[in-house]
């Protein structure tokens, strides 16, 4: 689910974490059971709450954090291609060096509550006026801001014009219907990758499946 703009800080996060007045927030701000620091929710964020018993699996909270990220990796990974990661010693997901998934929960008699939230085409401005996680040198991203960087990436790295006349000759020499059945494939096969890279929302519909 998504959430309306709002900062949570968790059962024993510290205040220092939070770089606004706390008499004047500038969305509302709750102290939650979870564990974690303080961190924001909003709009365009996918948050979820497993209900888990881990006395039928697993009783380590520590098993059972490493089990979301796990489920975090092979969600970006299947549904938009991104190549998240850990970071050793620290919870969560990371994209190329940005934050992408946060991670909060705690059990009692070993069933699970609070969840994970990722970031998908969250604005990224309200974590400007915290410390994310109370974690000062590791910014936050979004499934968003990591494609649009691949595609940069990606454009930077296009074929040379001689490359292109190149294939542009090779067509020349195919059959007229040949090459229009062959163009117009290709633009179909953009406008797939065009609406799966550039239309995040379809990252949290499948997300959403899991």
């Amino acid at each position: 689910l998504q959430h309306p703009p709002v900062y949570t800080l968790g059962a024993g996060s510290s205040e220092a974490h939070v770089k606004f007045d706390l008499q004047q927030p500038p969305h509302p701000l709750y102290r939650t059971e979870r564990g974690g620091e303080v961190t924001y929710h909003g709009p365009g964020q996918l948050v979820m709450y497993p209900v888990l018993d881990l006395a039928r699996h697993k009783q380590d909270l520590h098993w059972y954090l490493r089990g979301l990220e796990e489920v975090v990796l092979r969600a970006l990974a299947d549904t938009s291609g991104l190549q998240g990661e850990r970071i050793e010693g620290l919870t969560g997901v990371w994209v190329g060096g940005h934050k992408l998934a946060a991670i909060g929960v705690r059990a009692r008699k070993w069933v699970t509550y609070h969840g994970l939230a990722l970031n998908v085409s969250t604005a990224l401005e309200p974590f400007e006026h915290i410390t994310p996680c109370g974690i000062a040198d590791r910014p936050v991203g979004s499934v968003k801001t990591a494609l649009a960087e691949g595609a940069a990436d990606a454009d930077g790295s296009k074929p040379s014009s001689s490359s292109s006349s190149s294939s542009s000759s090779s067509s020349g020499r195919s059959s007229s219907g040949n090459q229009q059945q062959q163009e117009e494939e290709q633009e179909e096969e953009e406008e797939d990758v065009h609406a799966v890279s550039s239309d995040p929302l379809i990252v949290e519909y499948r997300c959403a499946a899991l």
